[in-house]
């Protein structure tokens, strides 16, 4: 007797077993979000870096590569008010801009001339630049700004109230996905379907860097795998590396995962290391996937 009949069954009712349990998962997650505003998430003490917009470009920059964060708020002081985000995807879409239209001499001397409220202009020509407002109030609930963050390329927005006294802008604090992913899931990625897999854009040690910035823009990604001649993870050159000449071979930033690990353990990694992606190998550790903190929220939001 053929047993493809029942086979097929089977694997039809474990996947929506796999989909019924991923979205039960989702309304639990859902839930505990909209109950809790981003006021909840402000910490008693914390550092906030804030970028003048009177800055030149090549001190916001690198202010921005020297305190090791992806984004931060921008403010206008001359209008007192929230003027939008700098982050490092504007590094990556201004290097490839310079590097495609100027010499390197004119891409120093313009860079190190102009200051960041003159180049908002050619930031916002920018696809990634479209919302670069992305505020939330603080009494907005973590499900709404979890969605807003996910329309987004963003991993953390500003969170911007207002001065009771001058009906100003004030900026409270920043609040990230990672912040928003502190809870505590027992699923695994394969389960949960976190991730992305299937045609991962890698380089090897020897790769030029501003080919991998064409990588980044070519492909709108932000992490890119350094292979050995075998194909095995050997290292990891994300945005936040672009004030390196080159991909330094002693950079410990490579932080690798398997399918079958569990949320909780993913989480527990990111928490450790402070990580924005890891990245999925197989048994032979060879790159299958990349999870982004992005990914995790995005599985666990309806």
């Amino acid at each position: 007797m053929d047993g493809g009949g029942s086979s097929n069954t089977s694997s039809n009712t474990n996947s929506r077993n796999a989909e019924l349990k991923r979205r039960e998962l989702a309304q639990q997650s859902s839930f505990f979000l909209k109950q809790h505003s981003a006021y909840d998430m402000i910490p008693v003490s914390f550092r906030l870096i804030v970028l003048d917009t009177k800055l030149l470009v090549t001190k916001a920059l690198s202010t921005l590569v020297q305190n090791g964060i992806e984004s931060a708020p921008m403010w206008d002081s001359t209008n007192s008010c929230y003027s939008g985000m700098l982050t490092t995807t504007d590094l990556v879409n201004l290097i490839q801009y310079y590097y495609a239209n100027f010499s390197y001499t004119e891409a120093i001397e313009d860079l190190g001339q102009t200051q960041l409220e003159n180049y908002k202009e050619l930031l916002l020509r920018f696809k990634s630049r479209q919302t670069n407002t992305l505020c939330a109030n603080p009494l907005d609930t973590l499900y709404e700004v979890s969605r807003r963050l996910l329309a987004t390329d963003y991993s953390a927005l500003a969170l911007v109230d207002e001065d009771t006294d001058t009906g100003g802008d004030v900026i409270v604090s920043m609040l990230s996905i990672y912040r928003i992913l502190n809870f505590m899931a027992q699923h695994s990625l394969y389960d949960l379907e976190i991730g992305t897999y299937g045609n991962l854009v890698t380089a090897t040690m020897d790769a030029p860097v501003i080919d991998i910035i064409r990588m980044f823009v070519d492909n709108n990604i932000s992490v890119v795998p350094i292979l050995d001649e075998e194909g095995i993870v050997l290292n990891v050159f994300a945005r936040g590396l672009l004030d390196e000449l080159d991909i330094p071979d002693d950079y410990p930033g490579v932080h690798t995962c398997k399918q079958n690990d569990t949320l909780y353990s993913v989480l527990d990694t990111i928490r450790k290391t402070q990580v924005q992606r890891l990245i999925v190998v197989d048994d032979d550790t060879r790159p299958v996937g990349v999870v982004a903190l992005s990914d995790v929220l995005r599985a666990l939001i309806i």
